[in-house]
Protein backbone atom coordinates (compact mmCIF):
# COMPACT_ATOMS: atom_id res chain seq x y z
CA UNK A 1 0.00 0.00 0.00
CA UNK A 2 1.44 3.39 -0.96
CA UNK A 3 2.05 5.80 1.90
CA UNK A 4 -0.44 8.44 0.74
CA UNK A 5 -3.19 5.81 0.61
CA UNK A 6 -2.30 4.04 3.85
CA UNK A 7 -3.18 7.16 5.82
CA UNK A 8 -6.82 6.79 4.74
CA UNK A 9 -7.27 3.04 5.21
CA UNK A 10 -8.36 2.91 8.87
CA UNK A 11 -11.05 5.54 8.39
CA UNK A 12 -12.24 3.86 5.20
CA UNK A 13 -12.71 0.57 7.05
CA UNK A 14 -14.45 2.30 9.97
CA UNK A 15 -16.88 4.06 7.64
CA UNK A 16 -17.60 0.87 5.74
CA UNK A 17 -18.27 -1.11 8.92
CA UNK A 18 -20.66 1.52 10.26
CA UNK A 19 -22.55 1.55 6.97
CA UNK A 20 -22.61 -2.24 6.94
CA UNK A 21 -24.21 -2.29 10.37
CA UNK A 22 -26.91 0.19 9.35
CA UNK A 23 -28.15 -0.74 5.85
CA UNK A 24 -31.14 0.92 4.24
CA UNK A 25 -32.93 -0.35 1.14
CA UNK A 26 -33.65 1.66 -2.01
CA UNK A 27 -35.38 5.01 -1.40
CA UNK A 28 -35.01 4.51 2.38
CA UNK A 29 -31.44 5.85 2.63
CA UNK A 30 -32.22 8.88 4.83
CA UNK A 31 -29.89 7.95 7.69
CA UNK A 32 -27.18 6.82 5.27
CA UNK A 33 -27.14 10.23 3.58
CA UNK A 34 -27.17 12.02 6.93
CA UNK A 35 -24.22 9.92 8.10
CA UNK A 36 -22.18 10.59 4.95
CA UNK A 37 -22.78 14.31 5.24
CA UNK A 38 -22.05 14.43 8.97
CA UNK A 39 -18.75 12.61 8.45
CA UNK A 40 -17.59 14.60 5.43
CA UNK A 41 -18.62 18.18 6.24
CA UNK A 42 -15.99 18.74 8.96
CA UNK A 43 -13.34 17.04 6.82
CA UNK A 44 -14.10 19.02 3.65
CA UNK A 45 -14.21 22.73 4.54
CA UNK A 46 -15.25 24.74 1.51
CA UNK A 47 -17.09 21.87 -0.16
CA UNK A 48 -20.77 22.15 -1.03
CA UNK A 49 -23.37 19.50 -0.24
CA UNK A 50 -26.61 19.03 -2.21
CA UNK A 51 -29.47 16.58 -1.76
CA UNK A 52 -30.62 16.16 -5.36
CA UNK A 53 -33.33 13.81 -4.08
CA UNK A 54 -34.42 13.09 -0.50
CA UNK A 55 -32.00 10.15 -0.23
CA UNK A 56 -29.05 11.14 -2.41
CA UNK A 57 -26.12 13.49 -1.96
CA UNK A 58 -23.69 15.33 -4.23
CA UNK A 59 -20.49 16.74 -2.75
CA UNK A 60 -18.63 19.36 -4.81
CA UNK A 61 -14.93 20.12 -4.41
CA UNK A 62 -13.70 23.07 -6.46
CA UNK A 63 -9.92 23.31 -6.82
CA UNK A 64 -10.14 26.97 -7.84
CA UNK A 65 -8.20 26.23 -11.04
CA UNK A 66 -9.55 25.69 -14.54
CA UNK A 67 -10.00 22.08 -15.51
CA UNK A 68 -12.48 19.30 -16.10
CA UNK A 69 -15.41 18.26 -13.95
CA UNK A 70 -15.09 14.65 -12.81
CA UNK A 71 -17.94 12.66 -11.28
CA UNK A 72 -17.11 9.87 -8.82
CA UNK A 73 -20.16 7.72 -8.20
CA UNK A 74 -20.97 5.45 -5.26
CA UNK A 75 -24.26 3.59 -4.85
CA UNK A 76 -25.40 3.68 -1.23
CA UNK A 77 -28.44 1.40 -0.87
CA UNK A 78 -28.62 -2.00 0.75
CA UNK A 79 -30.95 -4.92 0.11
CA UNK A 80 -34.24 -6.08 1.61
CA UNK A 81 -32.82 -9.37 2.87
CA UNK A 82 -31.48 -10.83 6.12
CA UNK A 83 -27.75 -11.21 6.64
CA UNK A 84 -26.31 -14.56 7.71
CA UNK A 85 -22.86 -13.57 8.98
CA UNK A 86 -22.79 -14.23 12.73
CA UNK A 87 -18.98 -14.29 12.47
CA UNK A 88 -18.84 -10.54 11.75
CA UNK A 89 -18.83 -8.17 14.71
CA UNK A 90 -20.14 -5.47 12.37
CA UNK A 91 -23.04 -7.47 10.88
CA UNK A 92 -26.31 -5.72 10.08
CA UNK A 93 -28.28 -4.54 13.09
CA UNK A 94 -31.36 -3.77 10.99
CA UNK A 95 -33.84 -6.67 10.67
CA UNK A 96 -34.54 -7.63 7.07
CA UNK A 97 -31.85 -5.36 5.63
CA UNK A 98 -28.23 -6.00 4.66
CA UNK A 99 -25.46 -4.68 2.48
CA UNK A 100 -25.34 -7.75 0.27
CA UNK A 101 -23.78 -6.19 -2.83
CA UNK A 102 -20.85 -4.13 -1.55
CA UNK A 103 -22.40 -0.68 -1.72
CA UNK A 104 -21.14 0.04 1.80
CA UNK A 105 -17.62 -0.46 0.46
CA UNK A 106 -18.24 1.73 -2.57
CA UNK A 107 -19.58 4.53 -0.38
CA UNK A 108 -16.71 4.43 2.11
CA UNK A 109 -14.14 4.35 -0.70
CA UNK A 110 -15.53 7.41 -2.47
CA UNK A 111 -15.80 9.20 0.89
CA UNK A 112 -12.11 8.49 1.42
CA UNK A 113 -11.27 9.60 -2.12
CA UNK A 114 -12.95 12.95 -1.48
CA UNK A 115 -10.96 13.45 1.71
CA UNK A 116 -7.78 12.59 -0.21
CA UNK A 117 -8.76 15.07 -2.93
CA UNK A 118 -9.35 17.83 -0.38
CA UNK A 119 -5.98 17.10 1.22
CA UNK A 120 -4.28 17.26 -2.20
CA UNK A 121 -6.20 20.06 -3.91
CA UNK A 122 -2.92 21.63 -5.01
CA UNK A 123 -2.29 18.55 -7.19
CA UNK A 124 -5.66 18.75 -8.96
CA UNK A 125 -7.49 21.04 -11.36
CA UNK A 126 -11.14 21.62 -12.12
CA UNK A 127 -13.97 20.24 -10.03
CA UNK A 128 -14.60 16.90 -8.33
CA UNK A 129 -18.13 15.66 -7.67
CA UNK A 130 -18.77 12.91 -5.15
CA UNK A 131 -22.08 11.37 -6.24
CA UNK A 132 -23.71 9.29 -3.50
CA UNK A 133 -26.54 7.68 -5.40
CA UNK A 134 -29.64 6.08 -3.93
CA UNK A 135 -31.69 3.13 -5.21
CA UNK A 136 -29.31 1.27 -7.51
CA UNK A 137 -31.11 -1.95 -6.65
CA UNK A 138 -34.62 -0.88 -7.71
CA UNK A 139 -35.49 -0.07 -11.36
CA UNK A 140 -35.77 2.42 -12.92
CA UNK A 141 -32.97 3.34 -10.50
CA UNK A 142 -31.70 6.33 -8.61
CA UNK A 143 -29.08 7.23 -11.22
CA UNK A 144 -31.78 8.06 -13.78
CA UNK A 145 -33.60 10.20 -11.23
CA UNK A 146 -30.43 12.14 -10.40
CA UNK A 147 -29.40 12.60 -14.03
CA UNK A 148 -32.85 13.92 -14.94
CA UNK A 149 -32.35 16.87 -12.56
CA UNK A 150 -29.82 18.26 -15.07
CA UNK A 151 -27.17 18.63 -12.37
CA UNK A 152 -24.55 16.70 -14.33
CA UNK A 153 -24.84 18.46 -17.69
CA UNK A 154 -21.34 19.92 -17.34
CA UNK A 155 -19.57 16.72 -16.20
CA UNK A 156 -16.71 15.76 -18.52
CA UNK A 157 -16.13 12.23 -17.24
CA UNK A 158 -17.73 9.78 -14.81
CA UNK A 159 -15.92 7.02 -12.95
CA UNK A 160 -17.48 4.16 -11.02
CA UNK A 161 -16.45 0.77 -9.75
CA UNK A 162 -17.85 -2.35 -8.10
CA UNK A 163 -16.22 -4.58 -5.53
CA UNK A 164 -16.66 -8.09 -6.92
CA UNK A 165 -16.69 -11.04 -4.56
CA UNK A 166 -16.20 -13.66 -7.28
CA UNK A 167 -12.90 -12.08 -8.34
CA UNK A 168 -9.92 -12.62 -6.03
CA UNK A 169 -8.57 -9.64 -4.15
CA UNK A 170 -5.80 -8.04 -6.15
CA UNK A 171 -7.55 -8.52 -9.49
CA UNK A 172 -8.97 -5.61 -11.48
CA UNK A 173 -11.37 -6.32 -14.36
CA UNK A 174 -11.69 -3.53 -16.91
CA UNK A 175 -13.31 -3.73 -20.32
CA UNK A 176 -14.05 -1.27 -23.14
CA UNK A 177 -17.56 -1.02 -24.53
CA UNK A 178 -20.37 -2.86 -22.73
CA UNK A 179 -19.67 -3.56 -19.06
CA UNK A 180 -23.17 -4.72 -18.12
CA UNK A 181 -26.43 -5.62 -19.83
CA UNK A 182 -29.61 -3.89 -20.83
CA UNK A 183 -31.78 -5.20 -18.02
CA UNK A 184 -35.50 -5.46 -18.75
CA UNK A 185 -38.51 -7.02 -17.00
CA UNK A 186 -41.67 -8.52 -18.43
CA UNK A 187 -45.02 -9.84 -17.29
CA UNK A 188 -47.74 -11.50 -19.36
CA UNK A 189 -51.30 -11.64 -18.07
CA UNK A 190 -53.49 -14.31 -19.70
CA UNK A 191 -57.27 -14.42 -19.28
CA UNK A 192 -59.60 -17.10 -20.56
CA UNK A 193 -62.56 -19.14 -19.31
CA UNK A 194 -62.55 -21.39 -16.29
CA UNK A 195 -64.17 -24.83 -16.32
CA UNK A 196 -64.31 -28.13 -14.50
CA UNK A 197 -61.20 -30.22 -15.05
CA UNK A 198 -63.30 -33.05 -16.47
CA UNK A 199 -64.55 -30.83 -19.32
CA UNK A 200 -61.47 -29.13 -20.81
CA UNK A 201 -63.44 -28.45 -23.99
CA UNK A 202 -65.43 -25.86 -22.02
CA UNK A 203 -62.31 -23.97 -20.92
CA UNK A 204 -60.09 -21.40 -22.55
CA UNK A 205 -57.04 -23.02 -21.03
CA UNK A 206 -54.69 -20.35 -19.69
CA UNK A 207 -52.34 -22.83 -18.00
CA UNK A 208 -51.46 -24.60 -21.24
CA UNK A 209 -51.29 -21.27 -23.08
CA UNK A 210 -48.90 -19.83 -20.50
CA UNK A 211 -46.75 -22.97 -20.66
CA UNK A 212 -46.63 -22.70 -24.45
CA UNK A 213 -45.59 -19.06 -24.22
CA UNK A 214 -42.77 -19.89 -21.82
CA UNK A 215 -41.45 -22.44 -24.33
CA UNK A 216 -41.71 -19.95 -27.19
CA UNK A 217 -39.82 -17.29 -25.23
CA UNK A 218 -36.99 -19.79 -24.69
CA UNK A 219 -36.47 -19.94 -28.46
CA UNK A 220 -35.95 -16.19 -28.90
CA UNK A 221 -32.18 -16.15 -28.16
CA UNK A 222 -31.47 -19.04 -30.53
CA UNK A 223 -34.00 -18.37 -33.31
CA UNK A 224 -34.54 -14.62 -33.43
CA UNK A 225 -31.11 -13.37 -32.31
CA UNK A 226 -27.72 -14.01 -33.95
CA UNK A 227 -25.69 -16.63 -32.15
CA UNK A 228 -22.81 -14.28 -31.35
CA UNK A 229 -25.06 -11.68 -29.69
CA UNK A 230 -25.47 -12.27 -25.94
CA UNK A 231 -29.14 -12.61 -25.03
CA UNK A 232 -30.98 -14.14 -22.09
CA UNK A 233 -34.76 -14.51 -21.79
CA UNK A 234 -35.68 -16.09 -18.47
CA UNK A 235 -39.24 -16.72 -17.29
CA UNK A 236 -38.86 -16.89 -13.53
CA UNK A 237 -42.42 -16.72 -12.21
CA UNK A 238 -45.81 -18.26 -12.95
CA UNK A 239 -49.10 -18.00 -11.07
CA UNK A 240 -52.20 -19.93 -12.12
CA UNK A 241 -54.96 -21.58 -10.14
CA UNK A 242 -54.80 -22.86 -6.58
CA UNK A 243 -53.73 -26.18 -5.08
CA UNK A 244 -56.97 -26.24 -3.09
CA UNK A 245 -58.93 -26.52 -6.36
CA UNK A 246 -57.11 -29.15 -8.41
CA UNK A 247 -60.27 -29.98 -10.36
CA UNK A 248 -60.68 -26.44 -11.73
CA UNK A 249 -59.29 -24.82 -14.86
CA UNK A 250 -58.45 -21.30 -13.65
CA UNK A 251 -59.70 -18.29 -15.62
CA UNK A 252 -56.36 -16.48 -15.59
CA UNK A 253 -52.62 -17.03 -15.39
CA UNK A 254 -49.61 -14.77 -15.07
CA UNK A 255 -45.94 -15.21 -15.97
CA UNK A 256 -42.95 -12.93 -15.66
CA UNK A 257 -39.20 -12.74 -15.91
CA UNK A 258 -36.17 -10.88 -17.23
CA UNK A 259 -34.45 -10.07 -20.52
CA UNK A 260 -30.73 -9.29 -20.72
CA UNK A 261 -28.92 -8.04 -23.85
CA UNK A 262 -25.71 -6.21 -24.77
CA UNK A 263 -27.01 -4.50 -27.91
CA UNK A 264 -29.86 -2.01 -28.29
CA UNK A 265 -30.91 -3.57 -31.59
CA UNK A 266 -31.11 -7.02 -30.00
CA UNK A 267 -33.14 -5.49 -27.19
CA UNK A 268 -35.65 -4.20 -29.75
CA UNK A 269 -35.72 -7.57 -31.51
CA UNK A 270 -36.52 -9.44 -28.30
CA UNK A 271 -39.37 -7.16 -27.32
CA UNK A 272 -40.84 -7.32 -30.84
CA UNK A 273 -40.57 -11.13 -30.86
CA UNK A 274 -42.35 -11.39 -27.52
CA UNK A 275 -45.18 -9.19 -28.77
CA UNK A 276 -45.47 -11.29 -31.95
CA UNK A 277 -45.69 -14.48 -29.89
CA UNK A 278 -48.33 -13.06 -27.57
CA UNK A 279 -50.47 -11.95 -30.52
CA UNK A 280 -49.99 -15.32 -32.22
CA UNK A 281 -51.08 -17.14 -29.08
CA UNK A 282 -54.28 -15.11 -28.96
CA UNK A 283 -55.00 -15.90 -32.61
CA UNK A 284 -54.45 -19.62 -32.06
CA UNK A 285 -56.71 -19.72 -28.99
CA UNK A 286 -60.11 -18.07 -29.57
CA UNK A 287 -61.35 -16.40 -26.41
CA UNK A 288 -57.85 -15.99 -24.95
CA UNK A 289 -56.81 -12.47 -24.04
CA UNK A 290 -53.13 -11.68 -23.36
CA UNK A 291 -51.47 -8.51 -22.15
CA UNK A 292 -47.68 -8.10 -22.28
CA UNK A 293 -46.13 -5.52 -19.94
CA UNK A 294 -42.52 -4.95 -21.01
CA UNK A 295 -40.51 -2.66 -18.73
CA UNK A 296 -37.23 -1.33 -20.06
CA UNK A 297 -35.03 -1.20 -16.99
CA UNK A 298 -31.38 -0.27 -16.78
CA UNK A 299 -29.51 0.36 -20.00
CA UNK A 300 -26.15 -1.30 -20.47
CA UNK A 301 -23.15 0.48 -18.97
CA UNK A 302 -20.99 1.76 -21.81
CA UNK A 303 -17.29 2.18 -21.09
CA UNK A 304 -15.95 4.83 -23.44
CA UNK A 305 -13.16 2.97 -25.31
CA UNK A 306 -10.64 5.84 -25.40
CA UNK A 307 -11.00 6.81 -21.74
CA UNK A 308 -11.18 3.20 -20.64
CA UNK A 309 -7.89 2.52 -22.44
CA UNK A 310 -6.34 5.24 -20.28
CA UNK A 311 -7.76 3.68 -17.11
CA UNK A 312 -6.50 0.28 -18.27
CA UNK A 313 -3.02 1.78 -18.65
CA UNK A 314 -3.23 3.29 -15.16
CA UNK A 315 -4.29 -0.09 -13.75
CA UNK A 316 -1.40 -1.87 -15.45
CA UNK A 317 1.03 0.64 -13.95
CA UNK A 318 -0.51 0.33 -10.48
CA UNK A 319 -1.17 -3.42 -10.45
CA UNK A 320 1.10 -5.09 -13.02
CA UNK A 321 0.00 -8.59 -13.92
CA UNK A 322 -3.32 -8.27 -12.09
CA UNK A 323 -5.49 -6.64 -14.75
CA UNK A 324 -7.95 -8.82 -16.68
CA UNK A 325 -10.71 -8.29 -19.24
CA UNK A 326 -13.60 -10.66 -18.64
CA UNK A 327 -16.65 -10.70 -20.93
CA UNK A 328 -19.33 -8.14 -20.05
CA UNK A 329 -21.65 -9.32 -17.32
CA UNK A 330 -25.32 -9.98 -18.02
CA UNK A 331 -26.31 -8.30 -14.78
CA UNK A 332 -27.88 -4.86 -14.68
CA UNK A 333 -26.23 -1.70 -13.31
CA UNK A 334 -27.81 1.74 -13.32
CA UNK A 335 -24.47 3.54 -13.61
CA UNK A 336 -25.59 3.31 -17.24
CA UNK A 337 -27.54 6.54 -16.77
CA UNK A 338 -24.27 8.35 -16.07
CA UNK A 339 -22.42 6.60 -18.91
CA UNK A 340 -25.09 7.86 -21.33
CA UNK A 341 -24.67 11.42 -20.06
CA UNK A 342 -20.90 11.79 -20.51
CA UNK A 343 -17.91 9.52 -21.26
CA UNK A 344 -17.45 7.05 -18.44
CA UNK A 345 -15.56 4.03 -17.16
CA UNK A 346 -16.84 1.35 -14.79
CA UNK A 347 -14.38 -1.12 -13.27
CA UNK A 348 -14.71 -4.33 -11.24
CA UNK A 349 -12.30 -4.64 -8.30
CA UNK A 350 -11.75 -8.13 -6.92
CA UNK A 351 -12.77 -8.49 -3.26
CA UNK A 352 -13.11 -12.25 -2.89
CA UNK A 353 -11.04 -14.32 -0.47
CA UNK A 354 -12.19 -17.87 0.26
CA UNK A 355 -9.63 -18.32 3.02
CA UNK A 356 -11.27 -15.47 4.94
CA UNK A 357 -14.81 -16.64 4.17
CA UNK A 358 -15.51 -13.94 1.61
CA UNK A 359 -16.45 -15.90 -1.49
CA UNK A 360 -20.26 -15.91 -1.49
CA UNK A 361 -21.90 -14.33 -4.52
CA UNK A 362 -23.64 -11.00 -4.55
CA UNK A 363 -27.14 -10.88 -3.04
CA UNK A 364 -26.30 -13.97 -0.98
CA UNK A 365 -27.06 -13.79 2.78
CA UNK A 366 -23.41 -14.73 3.44
CA UNK A 367 -21.97 -12.13 1.07
CA UNK A 368 -18.93 -10.27 2.32
CA UNK A 369 -15.95 -8.20 1.16
CA UNK A 370 -12.25 -8.70 1.77
CA UNK A 371 -11.17 -5.36 3.22
CA UNK A 372 -7.71 -5.83 1.71
CA UNK A 373 -9.36 -4.81 -1.57
CA UNK A 374 -10.17 -1.33 -0.30
CA UNK A 375 -6.74 0.28 -0.77
CA UNK A 376 -6.62 -1.16 -4.30
CA UNK A 377 -9.82 0.62 -5.27
CA UNK A 378 -8.79 3.80 -3.47
CA UNK A 379 -5.44 3.89 -5.27
CA UNK A 380 -7.25 3.56 -8.58
CA UNK A 381 -9.73 6.34 -7.79
CA UNK A 382 -6.85 8.60 -6.73
CA UNK A 383 -5.06 7.96 -10.03
CA UNK A 384 -8.25 8.78 -11.90
CA UNK A 385 -8.35 12.11 -10.07
CA UNK A 386 -4.71 12.80 -10.84
CA UNK A 387 -5.33 12.07 -14.52
CA UNK A 388 -8.56 14.04 -14.78
CA UNK A 389 -7.50 16.31 -17.67
CA UNK A 390 -6.28 13.35 -19.69
CA UNK A 391 -9.47 11.38 -19.09
CA UNK A 392 -11.70 14.34 -19.87
CA UNK A 393 -9.88 14.93 -23.15
CA UNK A 394 -10.09 11.28 -24.19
Amino acid sequence: MSADIEAYQDQLVAWRRHLHQHPEASFEEHETVRYIRAELEPRLPGATFENLTPTSLVVTLDTGRPGPTLGLRADIDGLAMTEDRPDLDFASTTPGRMHGCGHDGHTATIMSALVWAHDHLDELTGTVLGIFQHAEETPPGGAKEMVETGRFADVDYFFGFHYWSTLPTGTVDIKPGPASANSDLFEVHLRGEGAHASTPEDAVDVVTAASSLIQQFLLIPSRRVAGLDPCVVSTTWMDAGRQSALNVYPPEAHIGGVVRTHDDGVRDTVEAAMRDMVRGLETANPGLRCELDYLRGYDMVWNDPARTAVVHELCEDLFPGSVITDPPMLGGEDFAAFSRTAPATYVFVGAGNAAKGFDAGHHNPRFGLDEDAFPIALRLVVEVLRNGPRLAAG
